[in-house]
């Protein structure tokens, strides 16, 4: 090849690299590499690359509340007393014994506890567990963590120290093996209720059994790898009601967790087939924290923990989440048929009916109606409004953002129901009725003068009259 010919082919080359370096660099710019690539951008690419920033972080941080609102309604609650979680039985024993711990009260201390290894007489109708006691202690612990036997008691006989003595038997049993639970497990809640009947004990109670379950969901057992109770194991558990009293209405409820037949202490025969091997003896009713401090408002404003549990009964009924439905506001008045009626109810909604604008009102008994079918009528309340009692514990139930009226009876100053309409994010009105001649509220009939049942009522529906999808003028 001759001088010239060599010059020309390497001028024709550069200009070749020269083009395509060119269309390299009109190909990056057009496309960054985070279009062409979908591996994500590391902190030294973000260091010498120009990046959209990240969200805020105002925006995902937990919005900041009272210690004692978190230690009480929210998630805190449980990882407490989980971090609290003490074991009564010695290393040796067949069996084992893991008691929580709770203070949100004072100076008492709430106790639920979880027994694995357990064996049943049939005979006797008790349970056994190999169990050598040990000192129950724990280092750093915000108090003294009670002894075995020195557990809390609750009124109507409630609560685990009352179990355990009821139906559990220690026996020093020596084993080499550990006493944990096993993968296929059988799980037995205790139920020893206060009653059947009352909403507010009965939902106490079966919240506060929701929270120990939760609570174990969220704990390990000593050199075990799977948390004490999974979901998988609702298929392997069952309820065991020990006391006496009668089903009622809330009694399915007690079911959330437990996929297998609830049973009866007394019908137990030596003929059962059922395999009793984990015991769990929840939180009394009369623990749970919507019970502390019930006769002073309070500024907490949510609270996961009951959020929750309303979903959870929600969808035990397959009820769906959204709210009341129409263009009128849905007043619901729990009609007390028994003691504490309202005077003259009757007559005041007429006249409400015929004054107010935009209102579908209705009187319901609750006491008549199958639970389901009570959370389905207050699915669909904007209003909520009744004497005080245990009936405005459905409150519980109501759309976020609804209101409640309560008509309290003269020189009563409980909080309970403007708490909790609080931590859902419900409006609450209140008023006080007259004064009677026997002072006996608890029995007796209640007045309140029309005109403040009118105004109080006429207050809690046009407070609604701008929420979710109603759109009225208030006149």
């Amino acid at each position: 090849m001759d001088y010239r010919g060599a010059f020309l082919q390497r001028k024709v080359l550069r200009f070749v690299v020269s083009a395509v370096i060119v269309l390299l660099f009109l190909s990056f710019w057009l496309y960054p590499a985070s279009h062409l690539s979908p591996t994500p951008v590391t902190a030294a690419a973000q260091e010498n690359e120009a990046v959209l920033p990240t969200l805020p972080l105002d925006y995902v941080e937990s919005p900041r509340e009272a210690p004692w609102c978190a230690n009480s309604f929210g998630v805190a609650y449980l990882e407490n007393m989980r971090n609290l979680a003490t074991e009564y039985c010695a290393s040796s024993s067949s069996s084992a014994l893991t008691c929580f711990h709770s203070q949100t009260s004072g100076s008492r201390i709430d106790t639920f506890c979880l027994a694995q290894g357990a064996s049943f007489n049939s005979s006797r109708q008790r349970f056994t567990l190999g169990c050598e006691l040990q000192q129950s202690s724990m280092i750093n612990a915000p108090f003294d963590i009670p002894s075995y036997g020195q557990f809390e008691d609750y009124w109507y006989e409630t609560g685990p120290n009352i179990v355990l003595d009821k139906v559990i038997d220690l026996q020093s049993v020596s084993s080499t093996g550990t006493g944990r639970t096993s993968a296929n497990a059988n799980f037995t809640i205790l139920v020893n209720r206060e009653g059947p009947t009352n909403p507010w004990h009965t939902l106490m109670e079966v919240f506060s059994m929701t929270m120990s379950i939760d609570t174990l969901q969220m704990s390990r057992g000593v050199n075990h790898k799977r948390p004490l109770f999974t979901a998988a194991d609702m298929d392997n558990t069952q309820v065991l009601v020990i006391d006496k009293h009668e089903d009622g209405p809330f009694f399915d409820l007690w079911s959330l967790f437990a996929k297998k037949p609830a049973l009866r202490l007394r019908d137990l025969t030596p003929d059962s087939p059922i395999q009793f091997e984990n015991l769990i003896i929840p939180l009394a009713g009369g623990s749970n924290p919507l019970w502390q401090g019930d006769w002073e408002p309070h500024l907490c404003q949510r609270s996961p923990l009951l959020r929750t549990f309303s979903n959870r009964v929600l969808n035990f009924y397959g009820l769906e989440e959204h709210g009341p439905e129409g263009p009128d506001i849905v007043v619901t008045y729990i009609n007390r048929t028994g003691s504490r009626q309202l005077a003259d109810s009757e007559e005041y909604f007429r006249t409400i009916q015929a004054t107010i604008p935009h209102i579908t009102i209705q009187s319901m008994d609750f006491a008549t109606i199958p639970l389901k079918q009570q959370v389905e009528i207050i699915r669909k309340t904007d209003v909520l409004v009744g004497v005080h009692g245990a009936g405005l514990t459905h409150g519980i139930f109501l759309s976020q953002g609804s209101a409640m009226v309560e008509i309290l009876p003269a020189g009563l100053n409980h909080k309970g129901f403007r708490n909790l309409a609080s931590l859902l994010g419900h409006s609450y009105f209140s008023t006080h009725a007259s004064q009677t001649s026997n002072n006996d509220w608890h029995n007796e009939e209640v007045f309140l003068e029309k005109e403040r049942f009118i105004d109080i009522l006429n207050m809690a529906i046009k407070g609604l009259y701008n929420k979710g999808e109603k759109n009225y003028d208030v006149v």
